[in-house]
């Protein structure tokens, strides 16, 4: 990988710090560089040698890469007392119909030739749905941005590794654009808008939640389904998220799409568990943070 990084500097005559060769060499092994063509590589080199924030990003990463791994083996859980009612007799149900939905569709792309039965089992694989990041981005994550999209960071390649699709959807009280990684592969222009959103305001999580469900539905993949939000851990209208409507349209999610989700609050004191009821994990980033 440190011979694949000073070519790339060798190729395009750079002229950077110790420092920063290992930032880039980061973002190289996360975002696959080595698959974009020589005129990407040179429009993300470019980028990153004029982007204070891509290279502040890269340090903070390289900096949280074994938080990071810490957080993913090791997560508190949130207790759901819907959960430890029904959710798991439901969720044994939809697994069951799924499998034979599976089984169905293996038998009937079976073929035979004479007393040979051709047998795609690739078909019949365990199959990821898509990662989905819902990312606050108002007046009062500003602080955290960088820190948060440093994480996201680490997520390309998780997402790159197992084939799956990366959304990464930005939200305040509404959803204004997003992103799509197709098998975790890297986009350039998406890339770049994404490292340089920015939002105001408030954050609503109701219409991300939404949002997302849409997502799902287009789709199409009964699988598992990772939903990751960043957020203060306070929306303004959470409390809705306590109502009837609310909870049929997550339940759903989880039992259709096999969604798990994840909680990355940025601070501890602000989080409001009960409005995160649905949440599968919640980790706090106050440690990394200071």
């Amino acid at each position: 990988m440190k011979d694949s990084v000073e070519s790339l500097i060798k190729k395009f005559g750079l002229e950077i710090s110790i420092e920063q060769r290992k930032y880039l060499g980061f973002l190289y092994e996360n975002l696959h560089l080595e698959e974009l063509s020589d005129k990407e590589q040179h429009f993300f080199i470019d980028y990153f040698y004029k982007s204070e924030t891509l290279r502040n990003m890269a340090a903070f990463a390289l900096e949280l890469a074994d938080v990071m791994h810490e957080i993913r083996e090791n997560v508190p859980t949130i207790e759901q007392a819907e959960q430890l009612a029904n959710g798991k007799e439901q969720r044994l149900y939809y697994e069951q119909k799924w499998q034979e939905a599976r089984r169905q569709k293996l038998k009937q792309q079976t073929t035979k030739n004479g007393n040979i039965l051709y047998v795609p089992f690739v078909d019949y694989k365990e199959e990821q749905g898509p990662m989905v990041i819902c990312l606050e981005q108002t007046s009062g994550m500003a602080k955290y941005s960088e820190l948060c999209k440093s994480m996201i960071l680490s997520l390309f390649m998780d997402a790159h590794q197992e084939q799956r699709d990366l959304y990464i959807v930005p939200y305040d009280c509404q959803i204004h654009v997003h992103y799509r990684f197709e098998n975790g592969h890297l986009n350039l222009s998406d890339f770049k808008d994404f490292i340089e959103y920015k939002a105001k305001g408030e954050a609503a999580i109701l219409p991300v939640l939404q949002f997302v469900k849409g997502l799902l539905q287009e789709n199409q993949q009964c699988a598992e389904t990772d939903v990751i939000i960043f957020t203060e851990g306070n929306p303004v209208d959470g409390q809705y998220l306590l109502g009837k409507r609310a909870k049929t349209m997550i339940e759903e999610m989880k039992q259709r799409y096999h969604a798990e989700f994840s909680v990355i609050a940025m601070n501890e004191q602000r989080f409001n568990e009960h409005h995160f009821w649905f949440a599968n994990k919640a980790i706090f980033a106050d440690d990394a943070i200071q």
